[in-house]
């Protein structure tokens, strides 16, 4: 009888919040008694955040908050840095000997700094937008000690790659429903002489490039993990992935995104199956079967291989052409300070003569939602931060390098690491004419990527360094 009491007690009590109290309070009532018990259950700090991934992939929403614009990948984040900090230090827990490339990484940031602060020196820009657009690529850089302190050996390494597998099948999956269900906007590629279906993103706020280079990063890493997975229903997970990941990136329409992601994962199949060199012939055969059967449909990829003249006078391309030109002018012109992080872009053509990427700054004197970018990684570094920001960009793809090297030379797992070398370089080589890391999700991925490289390329100690 008390039993029963108790259970209709609690019952009318939650009724009576349900009618009298405003939803935030009724979701206070779920979510605080399922977070203690989550935490009773699942006491391993660790485990929370092999929810990152997770939280990167649906965290495309972003909120204006006073003189910033935080995304809800960027909150993930930072707030996963916050709680490992917040662990190693109440907990008295010592930190590992981090690696040569997570100084290289810190230096480039340091440079991009001094950048910065030349930018609020030479140029009145409002100060929160040279704050936000010179930080945003580094970002979720702090996820480099994370990731290699806590996932970067045993079986939370692999439990990382589990989740990135997990969510890079989530998001194909999402991708082919986007591409099926005819809703998306074609305005844009009927603008450039295109008559497309429209271009996926999936769940990547940045649009289809963004999402291509999302899937630059992911598509490889998965590739090299099937092979990693010892169990069957894992390397299944990651083959579906892989497959549907390519095709997700035929779906984003994007030459940048079609190029990278199948010559990373040929490359890598050759690396894999150099004895067996049949095998990568085969499944680049089978592949491009699969596309010439749909070349009307992927017409837009394919003019890269055969219609030259097409290419050539496609409107993307002459417009890349006259905006680089422009660019490289005024990086000459202003090689030392740029145009200043927090410009207000004034310009953008509206006729057919002048290109629609080509852009003017001007110094802002009022909140910027968001920043445009070059389309092209590679110029918008020196042309808006000078030579400092150009240092800063080289210095990280040192880091990269050197990485790469360590790990080709005497990483403890070549094959995997190799996978995700290729994801790393399909990704670099698209932000020559791209501009996709400073897109919150993108970047985070990206960040996190590298970082599961290093921990390939320098193990870190052979036994856990604290016990959690």
């Amino acid at each position: 009888m008390r039993i029963w009491v108790f259970v209709f007690g609690i019952t009318f009590a939650y009724f009576f919040i349900f009618f009298a109290y405003p939803r935030p309070v009724l979701l206070a009532l779920v979510a605080v008694p399922l977070l203690f018990t989550a935490i009773l259950y699942m006491p391993n700090p660790r485990t929370w955040l092999l929810l990152l991934p997770a939280a990167i992939t649906f965290g495309d929403r972003a909120f204006d908050y006073g003189p910033f614009y935080i995304a809800v990948a960027t909150v993930a984040v930072l707030s996963s840095s916050l709680f490992y900090l917040t662990v190693k230090v109440a907990g008295f827990r010592k930190f590992p000997r981090f690696p040569i490339p997570v100084y290289i990484v810190l230096a480039a940031y340091l440079a991009q700094l001094a950048s910065m602060f030349m930018s609020l020196h030479h140029h009145d820009n409002l100060v929160g937008n040279t704050l936000r657009e010179a930080n945003k690529l580094f970002i979720a850089a702090v996820l480099l000690p994370v990731i290699y302190d806590w996932y970067g050996r045993g079986e939370w390494f692999a439990r990382m790659l589990k989740m990135l597998a997990s969510m890079l099948l989530v998001m194909s999956i999402y991708g082919v429903y986007q591409y099926n269900a005819g809703n998306l906007d074609t305005l844009g590629e009927k603008a450039s002489g295109y008559d497309l279906a429209g271009r996926i993103y999936s769940t990547i706020a940045g649009g289809p490039n963004s999402y291509s280079g999302v899937l630059e990063l992911l598509v490889p890493t998965a590739l090299a993990s099937m092979f990693f997975f010892k169990k069957r229903i894992w390397k299944g997970i990651a083959l579906a992935a892989v497959l549907l990941g390519i095709q997700n990136v035929m779906y984003t329409f994007s030459r940048g995104g079609f190029l990278t992601v199948t010559l990373s994962c040929f490359i890598y199949l050759v690396y894999r199956y150099r004895k067996k060199i049949w095998v990568p012939i085969l499944a680049m055969t089978i592949f491009a079967g699969g596309l010439l059967g749909n070349a009307d449909e992927f017409k837009r990829q394919l003019t890269v291989f055969g219609n030259t003249r097409s290419l050539i006078m496609d409107t993307s391309m002459l417009h890349r052409y006259t905006s680089y030109k422009g660019f490289l002018n005024h990086i000459e012109r202003s090689p030392i300070e740029g145009v200043g992080w927090g410009s207000r872009e004034f310009y953008h053509s509206r006729t057919s003569l002048y290109s629609f990427w080509e852009v003017r700054h001007e110094d802002s004197i009022e909140k910027i939602t968001r920043f445009g970018g070059l389309n092209s990684l590679f110029l918008e570094m020196p042309y808006k931060g000078g030579v400092f920001s150009a240092l800063s960009l080289l210095l990280l793809i040192i880091a990269a390098g050197l990485t790469s090297i360590k790990l080709l030379r005497s990483g403890s797992d070549k094959s995997l690491g190799m996978g995700l070398i290729c994801g790393l370089a399909a990704f670099g080589a698209h932000q020559a004419v791209d501009n996709l890391l400073p897109w919150p999700q993108t970047g985070a991925f990206f960040w996190l990527v590298f970082a599961l490289l290093i921990s390939i390329a320098y193990p870190c100690c052979g036994k856990e360094v604290d016990s959690l």
